[in-house]
């Protein structure tokens, strides 16, 4: 949820008094009640609240941005380097300097507004069969295997495509989130005619069991428009459904947790008007994101009794995997200048996997033909270093959370960027690719493979782990039904949920709709109308 009095750490005590003082509010608490109380409009929040109106749930939402979903920012997708560059839409989130990036402080993106990080580059991978595994061992619950899964993509999607032939069969065509596959002939040929002299294997599409290889992205964006929960799901549920409340501009301050009942008894959250207390009848989600998601439960005094200690924050109930195992996969570009390069509206990809004389690296071609440059974004598929954590500078809830990002842990990371890049170039010096177009590398060039990376390194906003799921409260946050150990109320369903280790390849977002689709038919079937 959005903290947006503090961007930098400072050392005070909030108590209410001071938020009363500091943003002129009135000194009454105010009361809400619904049957379902979800903290956070963002991917998962958005879908959620919109599925149990429907379902005919009285539903509140509480969501830290504004209702944006008609500016124009976030629907074209021409607009979206501006929209990068604007801090509004955004919190003000930082690291600590990251000491095997030469000290440098990371930018941090969590967008703060309907949809959250719905607002991304526009890709919509699926996780694959075999990742889907890692919540299958994570959980012992079969219910989570990509053949079970696949009715929620579909669930999700409106997927469409002009690649000749395609089978649809595994694909949803009437779901809320457009998603389309572009074609482009020509490069299609290019694409194939590489992979075949580099000895890969090619996709019209990664689905099913095949993951590696060259292949083109789905994206969001159909027609240069985007697709996004915060539009597609829950505008339509607000005109529609009367049940259905979102409060935005809404800051929480913590969830009243009942230390002996071990159970949420209302979340405190603070607005223009001034201090509310939502009370759930049934229960509480939790969608605030991989950094906001264990901030707000640490704040409430849910976490590792250590950290909670420290910061004067009593003790409500002890689970010490709470901002633990941040993963990001992390990106690293090479960047050329070309002349006659054209691949129209189509993303090529590809996933190789590492062998004795490959790297494992995803990648994704980007063409910007006005500059006449061509990035090719390389991510870390399965990094090795668990790259972080989230904590607290203080027990101010107003404060942004602290974030460590210890990327490059493991030494293996930094060598499979360093043979990236050398495959990548590879795969510019093919016949295939010369034959189509003229290149000259400019990034990283005659530097130093190590030293460019280290300077050029950026996160790739894959953030996943914080709450992640398992069997039990030594080992993890969440248990297969999203509950919280030891909570009797409380759900936690967004990107922070991830098993512990796992990464994403080139984003989440997709299978967080997904899971949020399974989540909120889990809590229709467990409180019947």
């Amino acid at each position: 949820m959005p903290l947006p009095l503090c961007a930098s750490p400072q050392h005070m005590e909030l108590d209410t008094a001071y938020v009363q003082k500091t943003l002129d509010l009135p000194t009454k608490t105010q009361e809400m009640h619904a049957d379902f109380v979800i903290v956070g409009g963002g991917t998962a929040g958005s879908v959620i609240a919109a599925r149990l109106a429907e379902y005919g749930y009285e539903t509140l939402l509480l969501s830290s941005g504004s209702n944006d979903t008609t500016n124009p920012l976030m629907t074209q997708q021409d607009l979206f380097g501006q929209l990068f560059q604007t801090s509004r839409f955004k919190h003000n989130l930082f690291s600590e300097p990251s000491s095997n990036l030469n000290n440098r402080t990371m930018d941090v993106v969590a967008w703060n507004t309907l949809g959250g990080s719905g607002i991304n580059g526009g890709g919509m991978e699926r996780t694959m069969t075999d990742d889907w595994q890692y919540f299958v061992n994570a959980t012992d619950d079969h219910s989570f295997a990509y053949e079970n899964m696949l009715k929620y993509y579909k669930k999700v999607e409106n997927f469409t495509t002009s690649t000749p032939n395609f089978d649809y069969s595994i694909h949803g065509r009437n779901g809320p989130i457009k998603i389309t596959l572009e074609y482009d002939n020509t490069f299609n040929s290019v694409w194939q005619n590489i992979t075949e002299e580099m000895n890969e294997t090619f996709s019209s599409e990664f689905t099913r069991t095949n993951d590696y290889g060259f292949s083109f992205e789905p994206t969001v964006f159909t027609n240069g428009h985007r697709s996004w929960s915060g539009d597609v799901y829950l505008t339509p549920a607000q005109s529609k459904y009367s049940n259905l409340k979102v409060i935005t501009s809404a800051t929480v301050i913590k969830f009243d947790v009942n230390e002996e009942t071990k159970q949420i008894n209302g979340v405190l959250f603070v607005t223009k008007d001034g201090f509310f207390v939502a009370i759930a009848k049934n229960e509480y989600i939790l969608s605030a994101g991989t950094f906001f998601s264990p901030h707000i439960l640490m704040i409430s005094g849910i976490g590792d009794p250590d950290i909670l200690s420290e910061k004067g924050i009593h003790v409500k109930h002890s689970l010490k995997q709470v901002g633990k195992n941040l993963v990001d996969n992390g990106i690293v570009s090479v960047e050329y200048e070309t002349k006659n390069f054209s691949i129209n509206k189509c993303i090529p990809v590809g996933h190789i996997r590492a062998t004795n004389e490959t790297p494992n690296i995803f990648f994704i071609l980007k063409n910007n033909e006005k500059t006449n440059r061509l990035f090719v974004i390389m991510f870390n598929p399965s990094p090795k270093s668990i790259v972080g954590s989230v904590s607290l500078y203080n027990s101010n809830p107003l404060m942004s959370p602290k974030i460590i990002l210890n990327y490059f842990e493991n030494e293996e990371d930094m060598i499979t960027f360093v043979d990236g890049i050398r495959y990548i170039r590879q795969i510019m010096s093919t016949n295939a690719m010369k034959q189509f177009a003229q290149f000259e590398e400019i990034l990283p060039g005659s530097n130093d493979e190590v030293d460019y990376i280290k300077n050029s390194f950026i996160p790739a906003s894959h953030f996943l782990g914080t709450c992640s799921i398992g069997k039990n409260g030594d080992d993890s946050v969440v248990n297969n039904q999203f509950k919280v150990h030891g909570i009797k109320n409380l759900r936690i369903v967004d990107a922070s949920i991830f098993p512990a280790g796992f990464a994403s390849k080139t984003g989440p977002c997709l299978t967080v709709y997904a899971l949020a689709e399974k989540a909120a038919d889990i809590l229709r079937q467990k409180f019947p109308k």
